[in-house]
């Protein structure tokens, strides 16, 4: 197993953003850039096959203590448009959430984990909670076994999984990766424990595609790592794939059976990576994106939507919402 990994350096200020050529075969109807009504960072972000769910998020980052502190984490729910990016409120959680996941399932939104504050007093959490958006009816739980942020949730068939994440161990009173899987299926009122990731990692791209789930890159609390974690749920077992050509955290993934694409990433933010499953082959692709970090993606019919995120950990966070055709994407891995 070959695992490449980078040592994070100093803050990227937004002053670093770059240009990103632009390929001749991409047309400017196939993208669109808008902008959040609220800018926040490391929201969590679903879809129900209709429209695109943000949620949580943070308005600014940790390298600005107090403001940080004082500025809180989001409770607010929205719908997002998949062609326009029109953006709508649907709810509010009970919990303000930011490094949080987000699955759909049985016809409710799933918040799960991540760190919630009230007041100046902040933890991490392991409460689930599930929301009814037509009535913004609220329950919870199942609860996570263990709390978490920097998790990763998705669905195949009927269940949940979540993966990995940064827990605080207190008998070491530090913060360390989770190698830990979680399962929870109908009648969903427990979560079961699957077998274990080979490395423990947070802030991963997670990604269905067919009958697996692709887990890429991460941070295990030192170092980005450079490496592909495929889960197959049918037979409760993990492989390791060709790994990306760079290490990557805080980059956001979606895709299909086909491709898998990776935007941003916590140091080469205008990052976007491709990667043909059948082939084994990853590219860089010249599309323009906008430069950042902690940025969430999803899928939804033939467009991948990519919101939020920030530069720095002393800049408050982007109010950037894109959203890429995936025409355009496999043309620019085709010219790759």
């Amino acid at each position: 197993m070959k695992i490449t990994r980078r040592t994070l350096g100093k803050y990227v200020t937004a002053s670093a953003a770059t240009s990103v050529a632009y390929s001749p075969r991409i047309a400017s109807q196939e993208t669109l850039h808008r902008t959040l009504y609220i800018p926040r960072y490391a929201p969590a972000l679903t879809t129900d096959g209709k429209r695109v769910l943000l949620s949580g998020g943070a308005p600014i980052g940790a390298g600005r203590m107090e403001d940080h502190t004082h500025s809180g984490v989001m409770s607010v729910v929205e719908a997002i448009d998949p062609i326009t990016l029109a953006q709508t409120f649907l709810a509010n959680a009970a919990f303000p959430r930011a490094n949080h996941a987000a699955v759909w399932m049985n016809g409710q939104l799933w918040l799960l984990g991540g760190r919630t504050q009230l007041g100046d007093e902040r933890r991490i959490a392991a409460e689930v909670e599930r929301i009814n958006l037509a009535t913004q009816a609220i329950w919870r739980g199942p609860d996570l076994p263990l709390a978490l942020i920097d998790l990763s949730a998705v669905t195949l068939g009927r269940s949940i999984f979540v993966f990995g994440g940064i827990y605080r161990d207190v008998r070491s009173n530090s913060s360390k990766p989770s190698s830990r899987v979680f399962e929870c299926a109908p009648p969903y009122e427990a979560w079961v424990e699957r077998t274990n990731m080979p490395v423990a990692v947070g802030n991963m791209a997670t990604i269905t595609a067919g009958a697996k789930i692709y887990l890429v890159g991460g941070f295990d609390r030192q170092r980005s790592l450079a490496i592909t974690q495929v889960f197959e749920p049918s037979t409760n077992s993990w492989s390791i794939g060709p790994p990306p050509p760079r290490p990557l955290s805080a980059h956001a993934g979606a895709g299909d059976e086909r491709r898998l694409f990776l935007f941003g990433d916590y140091q080469e933010q205008t990052s976007v990576l491709g990667f043909d499953i059948s082939s084994g082959n990853w590219r860089d692709l010249k599309i323009p994106f906008t430069p950042r970090r902690h940025v969430r993606a999803v899928k939804l019919r033939d467009r991948i939507v990519v919101a939020g995120g920030n530069q720095s950990s002393l800049a408050p966070a982007t109010n950037v919402l894109e959203t890429f055709h995936r025409s355009i994407l496999n043309n620019a891995f085709d010219d790759a």
